[in-house]
């Protein structure tokens, strides 16, 4: 059967329109047929206007190639701001507030000729309240959050790609709940203008996609030139290490399991393969994590807090409260312990390439109140890595499993380059 036009990757509905082969209007007919099938059930969006998004998309076909997205459909997140289209950050009382201005890494995609669709629930500041979307692979249960509109919307084939951001695991575990390609840039990677501030030294920008192709493209466009890559993959073979970490008996023993069979199979594919110890301080970093970005909370969101304490959530009151708790002193031993396993994973990266674990503690979970646990990405959002997650398999009830792989700060690049490896082989 010949592959639905809304099905098409992100790079390849950009490639297919630049060459003629497809119009950007068929494309986006595609995409609004989908949406209209199945945004009842989903919840994907917060809103979006289909007759504006149809009719950008007839005048790219009369038009001149404005870049390499030129055509393109791509979701929103809502905490990024844009100028046709209201953003809520997932609350009652900004609800319909109209920014003035396009989000950074929303100008730099219209400039390259990408069509903005629609905003995508998140939840309430990006943080534990969910909104009102579904797992599109089992509507009874969650997928994931705090992008949890963009994962299902691209997920359920409505659109090829997403932004997304990520303080904890607000990227990751959703890409990995709903079974597609996530990534988590190098904090620092994109200008954040424009962008939700939660928690300013973990807040990071990140895209979702079907295809880990995508992200090249995507990064391409807001960085506009990218470092050279050091990894060859045909000069030396690659490194990959399982790291176990300080939480794997609290991931499912189907999660376990991936993780061990994907690392065997790739050492079957040609990759040098082991497993790095867990060093004592990264036991501390989950803790470390929650400190840090309670207090950086607490002040980035304390006007809301105190204007409108009795319509935030519990969760967030209680988030907001427990920052404040936190001392100077506090915060600051948590930062000395971040930089002392900062220091120690440059180090690991001697003898590896890549680091490899779980995304998340297993399948989604069931039920909508709740988004999952953020335990396996807290730590690697601390450390501000590069992070991409792939899907490996299903569990016991049918929902996907992801692994999680890691590099070295500001080596992105290398990163994506050994993820497009990872997928495409034949034990994937």
């Amino acid at each position: 059967m010949a592959q639905k036009l809304n099905e098409l990757s992100f790079a390849q509905m950009a490639l297919q329109i630049r060459t003629g082969l497809v119009t950007s209007e068929a494309i986006m007919l595609a995409c609004i047929d989908r949406i209209e099938q199945r945004e009842a059930e989903v919840g994907a969006f917060v809103c979006f206007d289909a007759n504006a998004a149809l009719a950008s998309a007839r005048l790219a076909d009369q038009s001149e190639a404005k870049g390499p997205l030129h055509g393109v459909p791509f979701a929103i997140k809502d905490i990024i701001d844009t100028n046709i289209f209201p953003t809520g950050w997932g609350t009652t009382f900004y609800d319909g507030h109209q920014p003035s201005r396009n989000a950074s890494c929303v100008e730099m995609f219209i400039r390259a000729g990408a069509i903005p669709f629609g905003k995508t629930v998140t939840t309430e500041f990006a943080y534990f309240k969910p909104g009102k979307t579904a797992n599109p692979h089992n509507l009874n249960h969650t997928p994931g959050g705090s992008s949890s509109g963009s994962a299902a919307a691209v997920a359920d084939n409505m659109l090829p790609f997403g932004f997304g951001s990520q303080t904890a695991a607000s990227l990751i575990r959703p890409a990995a709940y709903c079974g597609i390609a996530g990534y988590k840039a190098s904090h620092g990677s994109f200008d954040l203008q424009g962008v939700m501030s939660l928690s300013p030294s973990l807040d990071t920008l990140g895209f979702i996609a079907r295809e880990i192709e995508d992200f090249e493209l995507a990064r391409s466009v807001l960085c506009g030139s990218t470092p050279a890559k050091l990894i060859d993959l045909e000069a030396a073979p690659l490194r990959i290490s399982l790291f176990r970490g300080p939480h794997w008996q609290e991931g499912s023993l189907e999660m376990r399991d991936v993780c061990n069979r994907a690392v065997n199979g790739l050492k079957s594919a040609g990759a040098q393969t082991g497993e790095l110890a867990c060093p004592e301080v990264f036991k501390l970093l989950t803790a470390a994590q929650k400190t840090v970005m309670g207090y950086e909370v607490a002040h980035a969101r304390i006007f809301e807090y105190s204007r409108y304490e009795d319509q935030l959530s519990l969760q967030f009151k209680q988030l907001v409260e427990s920052g404040l708790a936190v001392s100077r002193s506090d915060y600051e031993s948590a930062c000395t312990t971040r930089d002392r396993a900062a220091r120690i994973l440059e180090m690991m990266f001697i003898d590896t390439d890549i680091i490899f674990t779980p995304a998340a503690p297993g399948e989604a979970p069931l039920g909508l109140d709740a988004t999952g646990d953020p335990l396996f990405s807290r730590g690697w959002n601390l450390l501000k890595v590069p992070c991409i997650s792939i899907l490996y398999g299903k569990g016991l009830n049918g929902l996907t499993l992801s692994v999680h792989i890691v590099a070295l700060l500001g080596s992105d690049d290398d990163l994506l380059v050994v993820a497009i490896w990872v997928d495409r082989q034949p034990t994937h």
